[in-house]
């Protein structure tokens, strides 16, 4: 069930950092990541919106390795990241908006602008 005093991020980003993907909030802490997802500047060149890890409530999108474990679920407007038992809250669209940022700088298929279309959100100025 989702937490709904789950802290909210308002100054949401994901970054490469050391190869890895983190979740980070406005000062660049990470929130959360994926340790086992090594090379992903490599991967990431044949990302497409598709594989962006998002699920819903009823079958989240979910992660795992020795000591590490997320989940991540859309619900009521908000993306929870639950990493190793502590979660954060995020707006879809500022999640959507992160990844795009993400998969334009690594896999430019697209302009950024289609792919905030895409994910039904226009680009901030």
């Amino acid at each position: 069930m989702p937490d709904p005093s789950a802290p909210i991020i308002d100054d949401f980003s994901i970054e490469l950092r050391d190869r890895k993907i983190e979740l980070v909030d406005g000062d660049g802490n990470r929130l959360a990541w994926f340790p086992a997802w090594e090379c992903a500047d490599r991967d990431l060149k044949h990302f497409i919106a598709a594989d962006v890890p998002l699920g819903s409530i009823d079958a989240p999108y979910e992660d795992f390795d020795d000591g590490w474990q997320i989940a991540i679920y859309e619900h009521e407007g908000f993306v929870y990241v639950t990493e190793n038992e502590k979660t954060f809250r995020v707006t879809r669209d500022a999640y959507l908006e992160a990844w795009a940022r993400v998969l334009h700088e690594f896999n430019p298929v697209l302009s950024l602008e289609e792919l905030l279309a895409r994910a039904g959100r226009e680009p901030e100025a």
